[in-house]
C-alpha cells in the first residue's frame, strides 16, 4: 500500500472512531436519562394511601386556606346579621305582644271601674269597692282608681284603709295627686289627727298652686260636714 493509501486509510479509521465515540457518549446520556426516570417514577405496589392522603390534603390546606378563611368570615356575618334580625324581630314581637296585653287589661279595668262608679252613685260603697279592686288588678298604676276606693273607703268610716290607698298615690304612682292629698286631709280630720290633717293640706296647696281656690273650697265643705 503506498503512503497516500496509508494515509487514506488512516483517515477513514479516525472517521470511524470519531462516529462510535458519539454514539457511545448519546448511550450514556439515554441510560442516565432513564436511570433518572426510574428514581422519580412512583412505585405503586409500594405506595403508603396514607402518605399520599396527607400530602393531598396538606396541599389542598395551602391553595384553599385564604378561600376557607373568607368563607368563614362571610358566614360569622351571615350569622351576625341573622342573630341581630332574630333578636330585633322577637323584641318587635314581645312589644306588640305586651302592648295588645295591656290594651286587654285597659279595657277590662275600665269596664270594672265604670261598674264601680255606677255602684258608687248609688251608695253601694261595698260593690264599689270590689269593682275597684278588679280594675285595679288588671292596671295597677291607675290613681283614679285607688282614689276612688279611697273615697268609698272614707263613705264607709274605714279610714285607715283610705290612708293607705292615698298613700300608695302619692308614693308610687303621682306626689302631686291633689285627690290623694285632700283624701287624706279627709281622713286625718276624721280620726281627730289635726297635725297630719294640716300636714296633709299644706301638701295640696305646695304640688298644686293653681288650685288653691279649689283646696279652700273643699276644706270648708268639709268641715262643715264634719
Amino acid at each position: 500500500m503506498t503512503s497516500k493509501g496509508l494515509d487514506d486509510f488512516s483517515e477513514f479509521e479516525a472517521t470511524l472512531q470519531k462516529i462510535e465515540d458519539i454514539l457511545h457518549e448519546s448511550d450514556e446520556k439515554q441510560d442516565a436519562a432513564a436511570a433518572a426516570e426510574s428514581k422519580t417514577a412512583v412505585d405503586f405496589d409500594k405506595l403508603d394511601p396514607d402518605n399520599v392522603r396527607l400530602k393531598v390534603r396538606e396541599n389542598r390546606t395551602v391553595i384553599n386556606r385564604k378561600s376557607l378563611e373568607e368563607d368563614k368570615k362571610n358566614e360569622a356575618g351571615m350569622v351576625q346579621t341573622m342573630n341581630q334580625q332574630s333578636f330585633m324581630q322577637q323584641v318587635e314581637k314581645d312589644a306588640n305582644e305586651r302592648a295588645e296585653s295591656r290594651a286587654k287589661r285597659e279595657y277590662e279595668a275600665e269596664v270594672q271601674k265604670s261598674h264601680g262608679n255606677e255602684a258608687f252613685r248609688n251608695a253601694k260603697y261595698e260593690k264599689a269597692i270590689l269593682h275597684y279592686g278588679k280594675a285595679l288588678a288588671q292596671i295597677k298604676d291607675s290613681a283614679i282608681t285607688y282614689n276612688n276606693r279611697a273615697l268609698c273607703y272614707i263613705k264607709l268610716r274605714n279610714y285607715k284603709r283610705a290612708l293607705q290607698d292615698c298613700q300608695h298615690v302619692v308614693d308610687k304612682l303621682q306626689e302631686t295627686n291633689l285627690r290623694a292629698w285632700l283624701y287624706k286631709a279627709t281622713a286625718y280630720k276624721r280620726l281627730g289627727q289635726t297635725k297630719d290633717f294640716e300636714e296633709s293640706v299644706a301638701k295640696a296647696r305646695e304640688h298644686n298652686p293653681k288650685q288653691l281656690a279649689y283646696i279652700e273650697k273643699y276644706i270648708k265643705q268639709m268641715e262643715a260636714e264634719t
